[in-house]
């Protein structure tokens, strides 16, 4: 994850709006009255593992096409209706799965639109490592999430994702592999798949085990863009057995151990860096802490300071 680019135009030329998401991995037909008031704004960040792109539309137009990518598409405001395969349900404020060779459709009008975009392969990597199964095949059963629940857990998650993109904080890759991990666990978790992977409960003496070799990846990693995929994969135990294994030995979460470490990185940083030239928001971004208010708090909490002290 370690390059990504940046894609950001407009336009008031439906073609032209066609040309603009294959740029960015779509196929797609735009159609709107010359007097409807179309206009096409994208801003999207290309990672190699998954994609996050905001779309402001205005007027009213129609489109027709698909994707390779999984899209989870995210209609933040607007008037939007999809239909795919003779499903047609409203988009508005209710996530819902475009799916490669399902047939795909919309309708909308003044709409603002948030897609995460994943591919299909590396998800089912994601989901393997997830339920410990490597026969493991990834079918989504329906384009909408299993409840409402689950679909207000995904317009949160995609909101927060391009909260990143528009920061600036996505151009570091620990925050990518972050935001990569969360959204593909989301994606597996709102919408239902034709499979129901099984968890199996480890022995102590397996949970320890577990627990001891992925303590060790992540003190050799940490510095890297690593998930707690990775960390899963390298334990040898599925994600709700690893949680469970540093919950039992070390009263917190995989992805908590995670980020103590980064946290202790980021306080040797500011020991022996100049304090003039200390960029904090760049230093929690570089170890995968977005939100610099949320870093300076569990800063605090754990050295009884605020990480800007140290520049006074």
């Amino acid at each position: 994850m370690a390059d990504f680019s940046r894609l950001r135009s407009q336009t008031s030329d439906p073609a032209e709006a066609d040309a603009l998401v294959a740029a960015g991995g779509g196929r797609f037909a735009f159609a709107s009255e010359p007097d409807a008031g179309f206009s096409f704004e994208v801003d999207q960040a290309i990672d190699a593992s998954f994609s996050v792109a905001r779309y402001e539309i205005g007027g009213e137009w129609e489109s027709s096409g698909g994707f390779d990518d999984l899209v989870i598409a995210t209609v933040v405001s607007g008037t939007y209706f999809w239909e795919i395969d003779g499903d047609r349900a409203s988009g508005t404020r209710a996530p819902f799965l475009v799916r490669p060779g399902h047939d795909f459709s919309c309708s909308s009008e003044n709409s603002e639109v948030v897609n995460i975009f994943l591919s299909p392969t590396t998800l089912q990597d994601v989901a393997r490592t997830t339920f410990a199964d490597d026969d493991l095949t990834v079918v989504f059963d329906s384009a909408q999430t299993r409840s409402a629940r689950h679909s207000e857990y995904m317009l949160t998650a995609a909101t927060v994702a391009a909260e990143y993109m528009e920061s600036g904080t996505f151009r570091h890759p620990l925050v990518r592999a972050s935001l990569f991990h969360t959204l593909s666990l989301a994606a597996l978790s709102c919408f239902p798949l034709s499979t129901d992977p099984r968890e199996r409960v480890q022995t102590p003496a397996a949970q320890l085990d577990s627990y001891r070799r992925a303590v060790r990846f992540i003190d050799d990693y940490a510095s890297l863009p690593i998930t707690v995929t990775d960390i899963a994969g390298a334990s040898g135990a599925t994600i709700a057995q690893l949680h469970a294994a540093f919950r039992t030995n070390a009263g917190t979460t995989a992805q908590g151990y995670l980020q103590q470490v980064r946290l202790s990185a980021t306080h040797t940083e500011l020991q022996v860096a100049d304090p003039a030239t200390v960029d904090l928001a760049d230093l929690a971004g570089r170890w995968g802490f977005a939100d610099l208010d949320r870093f300076a708090r569990r800063y605090r909490e754990t050295y009884g300071r605020h990480p800007a002290a140290l520049q006074a």
